[in-house]
């Protein structure tokens, strides 16, 4: 009986020491664990004021680091007016390109006859065919086109499901996202790549990477978008051109105000700046991050959501926005 209870005593006893042993090894794993977080949550942090932060203690001149000339498309609502109302303070003249036709001559009153500076409007047809490049070219002609930025968006015109989608909602994004953003790129890059300066400044979406069933083909250009950005900035680099991605949050703007995205306008109206603001914010962050979220806060949101289970949050946001 002794030997037994002996015998029993001595397992435990090894079985105890085993278990120290491993506890020791996870010991050290959870050390290293936690560095590997503190050090990438760190490192995140210096990239985070570096892009939102350390630029603003400069003040830049944007026309002489890139050129006199801004060409915005877009510029009916939202982010491209931020753009433009903040380029044009910034002292360069303004040529604002719409492709639904609207009415962009009132805005451009107001910032030339606030600014001080020259600004044009152009009317281009993207839906019903190719683009006119000729005219757009000589347009561009004589004029030192340092920024374009790329805002136009190609949403549907409803939320129908795909398999009742109209027609026209199937070639929009793809007419905008996937044939005009690369055309009217094209016409501008062989001055710039001539100075060996310049910037294209691509107004993405972060919804690319979501499977929206009511935006469809709107999302695959967005994904289309983002992807040629990136490219286009590789190749770029090396003739001195900067080429940034933004991909923002959401920005008050009349094509998205659709059913299923009240949800998206209730979450951030308490964080959503004026298109203005994040203009401002964007231009600065212009040569510090090639991608960005475009104003500090969405960043900050982006990272949330990077460090949070990716599938939670993106079905929580199809679920909500496929209804």
């Amino acid at each position: 009986m002794a030997v037994a209870v002996d015998s029993a005593r001595w397992l435990m006893r090894d079985a105890l020491l085993k278990l120290k042993r491993v506890e020791e090894a996870l010991s050290l794993v959870g050390i290293f664990y936690l560095g590997k977080i503190s050090a990438a949550a760190a490192w995140d942090l210096l990239i985070g004021v570096r892009t939102h932060l350390w630029p603003k203690l400069f003040k830049r001149n944007l026309t002489k680091e890139y050129g006199t000339w801004a060409v915005i498309t877009g510029a009916e609502d939202g982010m491209g007016r931020g753009y433009g109302d903040v380029l044009a303070g910034m002292g360069m003249n303004i040529l604002l390109v719409s492709v639904t036709y609207a009415d962009l001559e009132d805005f451009a009153h107001e910032i030339r006859s606030k600014y001080n500076v020259q600004v044009e409007v152009m009317d281009v047809s993207i839906y019903a065919g190719e683009l006119n490049c000729d005219d757009i070219r000589r347009r561009f002609a004589g004029k030192e086109i340092g920024i374009l930025v790329n805002n136009i968006t190609g949403m549907n015109s409803d939320t129908a499901i795909i398999c009742g989608a109209a027609r026209t909602d199937l070639w929009r994004p793809l007419g905008v996202g996937v044939a005009y953003v690369p055309a009217i790129t094209s016409l501008v890059l062989p001055a710039m790549m001539g100075r060996h300066k310049g910037a294209v400044v691509n107004v993405c979406s972060p919804t690319a990477n979501l499977s929206l069933s009511r935006f469809h083909v709107y999302t695959t250009a967005k994904a289309f978008l983002t992807s040629y950005s990136e490219v286009l900035r590789h190749s770029l680099q090396p003739h001195g051109i900067v080429v940034q991605t933004v991909l923002p949050a959401e920005i008050p703007h009349k094509v998205t105000h659709y059913t299923g995205m009240s949800v998206l306008h209730g979450a951030f109206k308490f964080v959503t700046p004026h298109h203005s603001v994040f203009a401002a914010h964007a231009l600065s962050t212009l040569g510090y991050a090639h991608i960005t979220s475009g104003y500090w806060l969405y960043g900050a949101l982006a990272w949330i959501m990077e460090c949070s289970p990716w599938w939670l949050a993106a079905s929580i946001i199809i679920t909500r926005l496929s209804v």
